[in-house]
C-alpha cells in the first residue's frame, strides 16, 4: 500500500503536476490521521469493553457476597431478638421469686448470646484492589464504599466495643459464680443464691440493653445491604440494554 501512494506521488512529479501533488499529499495525511484516529477509537471501545466486563464480573461476587450477608444478618438478628425474649422470662421468673425449673436452664444459656460478625468482603476488596474507578456509576460507587468503609466498620467495631466492655467484666464473674454449663444449658449451681442475687439481675439486664443496641445495628445494616443489592440489580438490567 505504501509502495503504492509512492508510486502515485513519484508520477505526478515526473508529470510536473506540483498542484495536484500537494492536493494528493494533504489527502494522504489526511488519510493516515483518519486511520489513526479510527485505531485510537477502536482501542478506547476494545478498553472499554474490557473495563465494563471487568466491572461485571466484580459486580457479581460483590452480589454474592451481599446475599450471604443478608442471610447472616437476617439470622444474628433473630438470635439477638430470642436472647432478648430470654432474658425478659428469667428476669421476670426471678423478679417474681418463681420456683426453680429446668426448663429455665435453656434461657440462662441463650441470656449469655454474645455473637461474632463475620460478613462477606471478598468482593468489596477485588473492587479495591483494581481501583474504585472501575465502578462506572458514580452513585452506585459511592454506595458500595459507603456499606463496607462506614456502616460495616461502625457494625464490626460497636460490635467489639459492646463485648469487650463487659463481657470480662460482667458477664464471665457470674458466669463462673452461678452456673455450669451443660448441653441442655445452664444450669445454676445454687438456685436460692442466684435468687437472691441482684448483681445478676442488673448484669443481664445490660445485656438486654446490650442486645437491643445491637439489633439496631445490625437492622440498619440489613436495610443498607439490601438497598446496595437493589442499585446491583438495577445497574445490571441497564447494562442488559446496551449489551
Amino acid at each position: 500500500m505504501i509502495k503504492f501512494f509512492r508510486h502515485i506521488r513519484q508520477k505526478l512529479i515526473s508529470e510536473g503536476k506540483t498542484r495536484k501533488y500537494f492536493q494528493y499529499a494533504i489527502g494522504e495525511i489526511l488519510l493516515v490521521m483518519i486511520g489513526i484516529l479510527l485505531a485510537i477509537q477502536v482501542n478506547n471501545w476494545n478498553e472499554t469493553y474490557k473495563n465494563r466486563k471487568t466491572e461485571e464480573k466484580l459486580l457479581v461476587e460483590l452480589r454474592g457476597n451481599l446475599l450471604n450477608n443478608i442471610t447472616k444478618l437476617k439470622d444474628d438478628i433473630r438470635k439477638e431478638n430470642r436472647c432478648i425474649e430470654s432474658i425478659n422470662l428469667v428476669v421476670d421468673h426471678l423478679n417474681k421469686r418463681k420456683p426453680y425449673h429446668d426448663s429455665l436452664d435453656f434461657h440462662f444459656k441463650r441470656g449469655f448470646f454474645s455473637p461474632d460478625i463475620v460478613l462477606s468482603t471478598s468482593g468489596y476488596e477485588a473492587i479495591k484492589s483494581k481501583g474504585f474507578e472501575i465502578i462506572n456509576n458514580d452513585e452506585l460507587r459511592k454506595s458500595i464504599i459507603n456499606l463496607y468503609d462506614v456502616n460495616y466498620d461502625n457494625l464490626l467495631s460497636e460490635t467489639i466495643r459492646i463485648e469487650d466492655q463487659f463481657w470480662p467484666v460482667g458477664v464471665l464473674p457470674m458466669v463462673h459464680k452461678h452456673f455450669r454449663f451443660l448441653d441442655s444449658g445452664a444450669k445454676p449451681v445454687d438456685y436460692t443464691a442466684l435468687l437472691n442475687d441482684q448483681k445478676y439481675v442488673n448484669m443481664i439486664l445490660h445485656r438486654k440493653h446490650f442486645r437491643k443496641q445491637a439489633h439496631d445495628l445490625k437492622t440498619e445494616s440489613l436495610h443498607q445491604t439490601e438497598l446496595l443489592l437493589k442499585k446491583i440489580e438495577v445497574e445490571f438490567e441497564k447494562n442488559k440494554g446496551h449489551d
